[in-house]
């Protein structure tokens, strides 16, 4: 016959039996409600720092299984690769700015001129006004004089009227014609 087992026995001097509700060593107790309110916010913060982590991620361009390392060396090379690019873009965006405002100056030949010009004073402000163009152009007509275009002379043997060249204004309209490649 087995004999009944006397937990007590084993007991420390001193334990006491459990209550139904937790206490702390100073002896003060918290409410279910005040216990639950807590773990739901805990529960929040760590809710919203796996999204952060995730939007970091995502930004640094991490894999999920990833180490973030060292963050603060991260955040460095993002905003200085940031930088180069918005850099790039700015000089991509200038460029452009210029072989526009240069294609718009008249008496060049502009194929040549973007390959001669000095565009070392040429600037570009805020705005997008291109400023020292002009001076380039003008510096390089005179180190390239082929960069200037001249207007075709006329003659008699370029396309235009031949006949009545004695009137004044047949030749001022074969002129024009030539000029513009109109027959």
């Amino acid at each position: 016959m087995l004999k009944p087992m006397n937990l007590q026995l084993f007991a420390e001097p001193g334990d006491s039996v459990p209550t139904s509700e937790p206490t702390l060593a100073a002896g003060k107790t918290y409410s279910e409600d005040y216990v639950s309110a807590l773990r739901g916010e805990s529960a929040n913060y760590r809710t919203r720092a796996k999204s952060y982590e995730g939007a970091l991620r995502t930004v640094l361009g991490l894999k999920d299984g990833e180490e973030l390392g060292d963050l603060n060396a991260r955040l460095s090379a993002y905003q200085q690769n940031q930088t180069k690019q918005q850099s790039a873009a700015l000089e991509a965006a200038n460029k452009r700015l210029i072989g526009a405002e240069m294609r718009t100056l008249e008496g060049y030949d502009h194929k040549l001129l973007e390959k001669l010009i000095d565009l070392s004073n040429v600037k570009v402000s805020e705005d997008g006004t291109v400023t020292g163009l002009k001076e380039a152009a003008e510096a390089a007509a005179k180190d390239f004089p082929a960069v200037r275009k001249t207007p075709p002379q006329f003659s008699r043997s370029t396309k235009g009227p031949t006949q009545n060249m004695d009137n004044g204004k047949d030749r001022a309209n074969a002129a024009l014609r030539a000029v513009f490649g109109k027959e």
